[in-house]
């Protein structure tokens, strides 16, 4: 296993409980994030240092960006547009909102505009999440059966989508048709459980390579398509949440970390553990996508269906 870029450095250090969800944003050079047990949206500046953030009604498993640049959260109970001004929220696409047990708990933009939202339970019960597919007011329960759906990392150049389900240490692939959507072929491809390590964000590069960030391991791992290791960054705290590529080159490897998950010795001895770090790995990935077709109120119905039950 080799060493990737140089050493990293504190970008934001906040102390966030669990820093997750980065996202960087080309138009306006800015890093996008969310504290979730914090129950905060955070737009940070990298170039400044300067930060701007807001509270959430409940804990956010994510955010991206609409078209005309207006946060969406990734709220318990589906999507919702954060107004910065006045500081609230409203639910403009629901998602499991019956089950109010669970909560979002990632969410990533595909180059077409769809959302792809996973689901965890509050009290982290086996096989009770779900990963979606939001394309517009549409939403489609493509996966069913998970427990903590994380990701998901999209390679739409060649038909990939892996997911994470961090609970059982593992990470699946999928065969991606990029114009519909449909996932089949789910496959292994990384399996961490005896070392019960937790595979948690993930984002793709330029070349096709899979970057994982690795909680109890501080490690961000690279890896390629067929599963096998090509590098590692190494982090002076336990558990990065996730990882996302931006910088006006699209060359600087954005990591969130944890505190939240820590116990009372690894706070102590970790006092970088929530920070917002950066590396340059000597690769590059593509900014985030927008959200398209957000709908301009709430939709009406309260429940996806899994797509295999959904009517023609």
């Amino acid at each position: 296993m080799r060493a990737v870029g140089e050493t990293v450095e504190v970008v934001m250090d906040l102390r966030a409980q669990h820093a997750e969800g980065p996202l960087w944003d080309a138009e306006t050079a800015r890093l996008w994030w969310v504290d979730i047990t914090g129950q905060r949206v955070h737009c940070s500046d990298p170039a400044s240092g300067s930060d701007s953030s807001w509270s959430t009604p409940g804990q956010p498993g994510g955010v991206v960006l609409s078209q005309a640049g207006d946060p969406v959260i990734a709220a318990p109970n589906g999507l919702a547009v954060l107004d910065r001004t006045a500081g609230t929220t409203e639910l403009r696409v629901p998602i499991e909102q019956a089950r109010t047990e669970n909560r979002a708990n990632d969410i990533k933009v595909d180059s077409r505009g769809r959302a792809w939202v996973g689901t965890m339970a509050f009290d982290k019960r086996p096989g009770n999440a779900g990963l979606y597919r939001v394309d517009g007011d549409t939403v489609s329960c493509v996966i069913e059966g998970l427990t903590i759906s994380n990701g998901p990392a999209l390679d739409e150049t060649h038909g990939c989508l892996y997911l994470a389900d961090t609970a059982l240490c593992v990470v699946d692939v999928f065969d991606l048709d990029p114009e519909t959507g449909a996932l089949s072929g789910r496959r292994r491809l990384l399996d961490f459980s005896e070392a019960q390590v937790w595979p948690d964000g993930m984002t793709v590069d330029g070349d096709g390579m899979l970057w994982v960030a690795l909680g109890r391991q501080g490690e961000v791992h690279r890896y390629t398509p067929e599963g096998k290791l090509d590098g590692s960054v190494t982090l002076p705290t336990s558990n990065p949440t996730s990882v996302t590529f931006g910088g006006a080159d699209g060359g600087d490897l954005y990591i969130t970390t944890s505190w939240f998950d820590l116990d009372e010795h690894g706070r102590a001895s970790q006092p970088l553990a929530g920070a917002v770090f950066r590396c340059r790995p000597g690769v590059t990935g593509p900014p985030s996508a927008r959200l398209v077709g957000l709908p301009a109120r709430p939709a009406r119905h309260s429940r996806a269906l899994p797509e295999k039950e959904r009517k023609p």
